[in-house]
């Protein structure tokens, strides 16, 4: 009887030198080509499960596949931009710094007996939007001869009466009065005093505590 595996069994020796129709490089250089396939095919895995072993990893550092606090941090400059832009709460009292005063009237002579118009202007000169009290409680004209006082428009008709308004920069709030021309006292203990008198005369405004430069004006002898 005869083996089957005798029968079937190639000689290592017919394996390293092939033979066969076609010269012995063809064969070799196709057994090549067979190797280099399969390397590749290796390396092909080895690098596959290499990057799916690191994914892994990557996601599991971070806790059950979430992404991890760093990345989802609000960098430091988008925070700042937010922060910036932070509505600010309601504007501060002005200082009076902030605060310019101006006294003027209507012309610089008058004849004695006439009702010059007396004018108060109050303007914020900072920066920044304030708030201020403007009303009759705050402000103040006054008339002066020689340093002495004439007349106030406290004297008689002082006011509790306040009047808080906001400023922006550069804003004005202006008022006005009249003067009947006569003198007064503070308190206005003998009510209509006597007709000033021709003359130099000083006008002087304030709101609290901030007064004006002297605005002159005249008294002239009625013709």
């Amino acid at each position: 009887m005869i083996d089957s595996a005798s029968q079937y069994r190639v000689p290592v020796s017919t394996f390293m030198r092939p033979s066969g129709p076609e010269p012995a490089s063809v064969y070799w250089i196709r057994r090549g080509a067979i190797v280099l396939v399969v390397i590749t095919v290796i390396v092909a895995l080895w690098w596959l499960a290499g990057s799916l072993l690191g994914g892994g990893s990557d996601t599991a550092a971070s806790g059950d596949g979430q992404p991890s606090a760093t990345s989802s941090a609000v960098p430091e400059s988008s925070a700042s931009a937010v922060a910036s832009t932070t509505p600010a709460g309601d504007p501060i009292e002005c200082l009076d710094s902030a605060i310019k005063v101006e006294a003027t009237t209507d012309s610089s002579t008058y004849p004695v007996g006439s009702t010059p118009r007396l004018n108060l202007t109050i303007t914020n000169i900072g920066t920044i939007t304030c708030t201020r009290d403007v009303g009759p409680k705050a402000n103040e004209l006054e008339i002066t001869s020689g340093g002495y006082h004439v007349w106030s428009s406290d004297d008689c008709n002082a006011s509790g009466k306040s009047k808080v308004t906001t400023l922006e920069a550069g804003d004005k709030v202006a008022s006005s009065i009249t003067w009947d021309g006569r003198l007064s006292q503070k308190g206005c203990p003998n009510g209509q005093g006597a007709a000033a008198k021709p003359g130099r005369y000083d006008l002087v405004g304030r709101n609290g505590s901030v007064t004006s430069d002297p605005t002159p004006f005249a008294l002239t002898s009625a013709n």
